[in-house]
């Protein structure tokens, strides 16, 4: 079943390092619910990769997603401003590596009821960035998927909560036996 949300925010970004092209994809819902999504693009030499495809396929990562929730208002937020000068129609897309995926991206525009773009400062971006870096750090089988992704905040040890509750047996402190 799909949810449905008012307006969806997703921020993407693609990078390149010593491991590979990676991307990350955060779309978070104003109710705040939060879909992360990490990928490792290893195309083959057919394929030839660039900085410039990676943000493309990052950007698309995201659009996907939303339309497979069901979304159709969305707010895209990122830092790749060659991605966004050229969606919004104010840059031309000359490299013919990049024609394919630009006519994509605008297929997937059409299908939204809304969508407006803004640029995030790569300092905001760092969440993205982690997961981007995230696929690149481990090795997962391609028929493997990881949900949920959980990051909590923890304001307090967890064996804290545990030592108010134990029962005192002699007059020896709670780290006795660990001492």
């Amino acid at each position: 079943m799909a949810r449905t949300f008012n307006r969806v925010r997703y921020s993407f970004n693609g990078e390149t390092n010593q491991l590979g092209y990676v991307i990350g994809v955060m779309l978070a819902s104003p109710q705040g619910d939060h879909i992360p999504r990490s990928v490792r693009l290893v195309f083959s030499d057919q394929y030839p990769t660039t900085n410039n495809i990676v943000e493309y396929e990052a950007c698309i990562l995201g659009l996907e997603t939303a339309l497979e929730l069901s979304i159709i208002q969305i707010e895209v937020l990122g830092d790749s401003n060659p991605v966004f000068k050229k969606i919004q129609g104010e840059w031309k897309t000359g490299d013919v590596k990049l024609m394919s995926y630009h006519a994509y991206l605008e297929l997937l525009v059409g299908r939204f009821d809304d969508l407006r773009y803004g640029h995030l400062l790569r300092a905001l971006n760092r969440l993205v960035d982690a997961l981007a870096t995230l696929a690149s750090s481990v090795d997962i089988s391609i028929d493997v998927v990881v949900r949920p992704f959980l990051i909590e905040l923890r304001y307090a040890p967890t064996y804290c909560c545990l030592i108010g509750e134990t029962e005192v047996q002699d007059d020896q402190p709670w780290y006795h036996d660990i001492y």
